[in-house]
């Protein structure tokens, strides 16, 4: 047999394997798909994935867990796969009363969303009433009556045409408002009001009537953890105290005669 029909012998041979190939590689992709599909149905219909744990993080005060997942669109028996995680993350963010939302899944049946609230630091006087304001100066509440002293009124200022969801611009509140920030709750309520008509001499007044004397506002984290040690103090010592002088580098507490008993 010469070569040229060894060669022909060869070609034949070969032939009708070639089909048997492509009808292996479909079945093999076949039985992927199926495959596939198979563990998606489970995954999508296994009880184990269905929302059991909305855990919130972050401690809000102001706004309900239930409100956060009704904004959210989160709720128990809801498939994990179903939450959009950054959708929910964003409707959130559009709620005037939250800054920052974060939502993140916990396999294999929870959730956790994270919220960052909104805290009003002062109130101003405007031409209908009064305005809550957070630490970025931004309108949080409107409302005609103080009934409730939370918040410091900011003296020497008035807000005008300002409504929900706007920021006052006046320069000096946008300062104090960022100073009374950087306080924690129960050291705000104990401030009355804090005047910024002088910006060379802004005074606070607490509830026992002692001046917080604040000077020019600069060094603002300093002078507020000042503040928090002497309104701590306030509320433990036994001897009157007129004033604090955060004018200086290192405050400057008078010293008062003991209280006679």
């Amino acid at each position: 047999m010469d070569e040229e029909q060894m060669q022909e012998l060869a070609l034949e041979d070969a032939g009708p394997r070639e089909p048997s190939r492509k009808w292996q590689w479909l079945f093999q992709m076949v039985g992927f798909l199926g495959v596939v599909g198979v563990t998606a149905a489970a995954v999508m219909y296994l009880p184990v994935f269905k929302l059991e744990d909305i855990s919130i993080a972050g401690n809000p005060t102001y706004i309900s867990a239930e409100d956060i997942c009704r904004i959210a669109g989160v709720y128990k028996g809801q498939h994990m796969f179903q939450v959009e995680t950054d959708k929910a993350a964003q409707n959130l963010r559009k709620d005037l009363r939250i800054e920052q939302a974060v939502v993140k899944r916990t396999f294999p049946n929870g959730i956790v969303i994270e919220v960052e609230e909104r805290r009003p630091v002062a109130c101003v006087a405007c031409e209908f009433g009064f305005l809550d304001l957070d630490r970025k100066g931004m309108v949080l509440n409107a409302y005609r009556v103080r009934h409730l002293q939370t918040t410091p009124l900011l003296v020497g200022v008035t807000a005008r045409d300002l409504y929900i969801g706007d920021a006052i611009g006046d320069e000096q509140a946008l300062l104090a408002v960022e100073y009374l920030a950087h306080l924690d709750d129960l050291t705000l309520s104990q401030i009355v009001e804090m005047n910024v008509s002088n910006p060379e001499h802004v005074v606070a007044r607490t509830t026992n009537a002692a001046e917080i004397r604040i000077g020019v506002l600069e060094r603002l984290e300093e002078k507020a953890k000042y503040t928090t040690s002497f309104l701590e103090d306030l509320r433990t010592t036994k001897r009157p105290i007129e004033y604090i002088d955060l004018t200086y580098t290192q405050a400057v507490i008078p010293k008062q005669d003991p209280v006679q008993k």
